[in-house]
């Protein structure tokens, strides 16, 4: 299982977890959020106040355009 840290998210992808192709973004252990790579659509999204803040570091880490 991949997992990733960037702008004070945890980034995890699960080997054999369902389709589309997902990340799943975690802030202090809560899941904030699963977002579809690479395109970066919201599958969930606990708070919209995140949305931009999460976009930003999967961007950081190449994982949404």
């Amino acid at each position: 299982m991949p997992t990733w840290k960037a702008g004070g998210y945890t980034v995890k992808q699960y080997a054999f977890d369902h389709n589309p192709p997902h990340v799943h973004v975690y802030l202090d252990r809560r899941l904030m959020a699963k977002v579809v790579i690479p395109e970066g659509s919201f599958m969930y999204l606990r708070s919209k106040n995140h949305r931009g803040r999460i976009l930003a570091a999967l961007s950081s880490l190449g994982l949404v355009y």
